[in-house]
């Protein structure tokens, strides 16, 4: 006969002290987890002591970048022609103002009006290295020209800047390269390893006849660089959520682009007897369904590379969030989200930009059309955002089709690791002395003309030491674009250090 053991009933109240005794364990787990991740957060970088003392002629140098502005070496992205002689003239005014450097350096003109110089390093056989910048800017609108304080191509230097189109983007990186190799130059100062300067002539609307066939042409010639270093990021102050004070903000990748054109077709006519879908209000509608469906948010890449490196310089409680992303991400994500800003570091980014349709407010278009401009965060493409877009919108009426323009996909990300990053900071921390500046990886979420290195090399890095401030971004592309005389000085006494430091690769 089989014994049959009844067993004892465990009473309520005693489930439930076990059940707050487990869920008190599991908070003092979760919570020791968390503070020794916090813990583990490195301190901040030591204070920099300041870089080898360099002479620049602040006056004269601004002087030079002021006449650089006077050329129109203008882009056009309706296509329209450019003006050979303004960039031939610049050409020339480049030759003229940095004797010294176009000495020791030899100049070849890539894809016709770009320029390729190559100063021959001490040992040539050690990998070299690439700084590049553009020498085109934006078109100024004839409608915002009233609105300057002084005249775009003027140059004019008052009030302590140095106003016009190209002081911030981007003829500052080409003039204090120059200027740092032409006081090194002088000098008799030789660079550890050959330097190769890349700058084009169409960065502005996608460089395909600049940069990327100078990446051609040293690619051809066996170049495989220890570092690349182009325009892209920069010094902020009050940009970066939870950094008080100034930033060094180096781009380690940048978002790709894409212009998707979508054509919506229907029935012509008068509008007193419209069918019940019309090219306009289905495209509107088309519209309204990309708006209301974004990307999916995600921390991946640059960007959590960005807000780890942010945890030695924060509050207790936001290393706290920072060191422990495993579990605060949703709530990263949802604060990052909040803003423009921050949601464009974090996800493929939709802007409806251009809207044509009708010939009068009584006609039926029988087509109206959008132009839709994604900016591709790493981790898609050209194809899955358009893939995405056809299937959210999913209507017979609509097309979709590519916009012939500067389309890429994202770069690749570079190390934070290397030897070449590490350059960049330790060259960024020395323009500040006895501060704790953080350096901090970026994505960047516009276009430079360091994405055709992207496929080529783990080391392409975009850094302009020129601060910015919440008031001064809408200069770039904007009104009044201008670059404070001393902040100039700092970006000259940059490359001048970085060139002098190039053995540390």
């Amino acid at each position: 006969m089989a014994l049959y053991i009844r067993p004892t009933p465990i009473s309520p109240p005693i489930m439930l002290k076990r059940l707050f005794l487990f869920l008190a364990v599991a908070l003092l787990v979760l919570a020791a987890v968390l503070l020794v991740r916090t813990a583990q957060v490195p301190d901040p970088a030591p204070e920099a002591e300041r870089g080898s003392a360099v002479a620049v002629d602040e006056e004269s140098a601004a002087a030079r970048l002021g006449e650089a502005v006077r050329y129109q070496t203008i882009s056009y992205q309706s296509g329209a022609p450019i003006d050979t002689l303004e960039y031939l003239g610049f050409h020339a005014f480049l030759a003229r103002t940095f004797p010294r450097a176009h000495e020791v350096m030899r100049r070849e003109l890539i894809g016709e009006l770009s320029l390729l110089y190559t100063w021959t390093g001490a040992d040539p056989t050690i990998p070299p290295v690439v700084l590049m910048g553009h020498m085109d800017v934006v078109p100024v609108p004839a409608e915002s020209r009233p609105d300057w304080t002084h005249p775009p191509f003027d140059g004019v230097i008052a009030d302590g800047f140095v106003w016009g189109r190209g002081t911030l983007d981007d003829k500052t990186t080409i003039l204090s390269i120059l200027e740092a190799v032409e006081e090194m130059a002088v000098a008799g100062i030789t660079p550890v390893r050959t330097v190769y300067l890349a700058f084009g002539h169409d960065e502005e609307v996608g460089g395909r006849y600049g940069a990327r066939v100078i990446v051609d042409t040293l690619l051809a010639r066996g170049v495989k660089p220890a570092m690349v270093l182009d325009e892209g990021g920069l010094l902020t102050s009050g940009a970066i959520p939870g950094i008080e004070g100034q930033a060094a903000i180096v781009g380690i990748a940048e978002k790709g682009y894409l212009s998707l054109v979508l054509t919506a077709r229907a029935q012509g006519g008068h509008s007193s007897m419209p069918p019940a879908r019309t090219s306009v209000g289905a495209l509107s509608a088309a519209i309204g369904k990309l708006l209301a469906q974004p990307f999916p948010a995600s921390l991946d890449g640059p960007t959590r590379a960005m807000l780890e490196a942010m945890a030695p310089y924060a509050s207790f409680g936001q290393k706290l969030v920072l060191a422990n992303l495993w579990l605060t991400e949703p709530l990263v994500l949802r604060s990052l989200n909040a803003s423009p800003l921050g949601s464009a570091l974090t996800r493929t980014t939709i802007a409806p930009t251009m809207l044509d349709a009708g010939i009068k407010d009584n006609v039926l278009p029988p087509e109206a059309s959008a132009v839709v401009n994604f900016r591709i965060r790493p981790g898609e493409t050209r194809e899955t955002v358009a893939n995405r877009v056809r299937s959210i919108i999913n209507d017979s009426l609509i097309s979709v089709a590519e916009r012939d323009s500067a389309m890429a996909n994202p770069s690749e990300v570079s190390d934070i690791e290397s030897p070449a990053y590490q350059l960049i900071a330790q060259t960024i921390r020395a323009m500040t002395p006895g501060k704790q500046l953080p350096v901090l990886p970026y994505l960047v979420m516009g276009g430079t003309d360091a994405k055709y290195w992207g496929p080529h090399s783990d080391r392409v890095f975009r850094f302009l030491p020129v601060p910015l401030g919440p008031d001064d971004v809408p200069r770039i592309h904007g009104v009044d674009e201008r670059l404070a005389v001393a902040d100039y000085r700092t970006a000259v006494g940059f490359f001048s250090q970085l060139l002098r430091g190039l053995g540390a690769l």
